[in-house]
């Protein structure tokens, strides 16, 4: 069995792999923007909500600023969640994606090593080809001079 023959098998599992991972780093890119774009809506509406508050003309009893600030207290810990959530799917993306860099190089370097095995195979052949029509050339060319 020829090198490129060989090797051929390992290529294809180390590219598919490196497919596997490109599948997770865009399922931990689509996680990131998630998360993101959740942590927006809980700005966008604690800064709403502060906006409406503010323009009742400051006219709330007790009762009502506890309540505010309860509220506001339960979103910063829902953004503080969130955001930790984020930094942790940001490091998950990280990871993921310097896996499949490697992967993907590892991949490409096999890909180049069977493409040279498969080239000095057929320059090996046509070496011993041609080596078989010169003796070919030979034996007729002693033939005809006997």
């Amino acid at each position: 069995m020829t090198r490129s023959k060989r090797f051929e098998p390992i290529r294809d599992i180390v590219s598919n792999a490196a497919k596997d991972l490109s599948v997770a780093v865009g399922e931990a890119a689509r996680r990131v923007a998630e998360i993101e774009r959740a942590v927006e809506q809980l700005k966008a509406y604690r800064d709403e909500y502060t906006r409406n508050v503010d323009g009742t003309g400051g006219a709330t009893d007790a009762v009502q600023l506890q309540n505010y600030r309860s509220f506001l207290d339960r979103l910063g810990e829902a953004m503080r969640v969130q955001t930790q959530a984020l930094v942790a799917a940001r490091a998950e993306y990280e990871r993921r994606h310097a896996l499949w860099s490697a992967k993907r190089i590892e991949a490409e370097t096999l890909d180049r090593a069977v493409g040279r095995f498969r080239q000095e195979e057929r320059r090996a052949d046509d070496q011993r080809e041609q080596r078989e029509v010169d003796d070919l050339a030979l034996r007729i060319s002693a033939d005809n001079r006997a």
